[in-house]
């Protein structure tokens, strides 16, 4: 089987930030096999990439996007929804740890998993759905992320390590290098707030220490 890549193709399957197999078979023909083909001639070409299962992006789109690294994050919390940036990812942005976080780490009411792609791994963490909070929806053109406040990102940090006593608690929180100075009241607050309010002993555990080291 052959086929013509053509520039109105191009064109249209560059106009989404992602697309699903349904929009596909509206640009590119509902015949499975004539769209598995052309899919994957796409792919080859280096014009669509594959992210998931079902889920694609157009090299094109990406290339016109001036804050790629927004777009990522955006895509992301689509890939898995209901899903928000935290944990590592986001204590990075907002200069709360010292490294630089390549994967973009999420929390979600969803099961927990990973998504490994050509242009960035997202790495999901599953939440209780009570605890599905602490977060705002930031505008990316006409797109919304939905992004960790700095309290809560903290929060997901402290709720996913493994904590079994004090000792590994303290040991976690004076070794997790957190630039504690980068935190405002306000933030701080809330995160007393959080912990103090958890049904999670070890959660009240990381509030005592917190507050004998006159962290928060």
């Amino acid at each position: 089987m052959e086929t013509t890549i053509t520039t109105d193709t191009i064109v249209k399957i560059s106009k989404s930030p992602y697309l699903t197999r349904k929009n596909l078979e509206l640009i590119l023909g509902s015949n499975r096999r004539t769209l598995d083909y052309r899919i994957m001639a796409l792919i080859k070409g280096g014009l669509l990439t594959r992210i998931k299962p079902g889920v694609y992006i157009s090299s094109e789109y990406m290339k016109q996007q001036t804050d790629k690294e927004k777009y990522l994050e955006y895509l992301g919390c689509i890939l898995k929804q209901p899903s928000y940036v935290s944990l590592r990812y986001a204590l990075s942005k907002y200069n709360l740890i010292p490294e630089s976080i390549f994967d973009i780490t999420y929390v979600t009411t969803k099961k927990t998993n990973r998504f490994d792609t050509p242009v960035k791994s997202f790495v999901y963490s599953n939440i209780t759905e009570k605890l599905f909070f602490g977060f705002s929806a930031v505008s990316f053109g006409n797109k919304i992320v939905n992004f960790a406040l700095p309290y809560k990102a903290l929060f997901d940090l402290f709720y996913y390590a493994r904590l079994a006593d004090k000792e590994d608690t303290r040991n976690f929180l004076l070794t997790s290098r957190i630039n504690w100075k980068n935190l405002d009241r306000g933030n701080k607050n809330q995160l007393k707030k959080i912990l103090a309010n958890s049904d999670l002993s070890k959660m009240k555990r990381v509030l005592i220490i917190l507050q004998e080291e006159k962290l928060i």
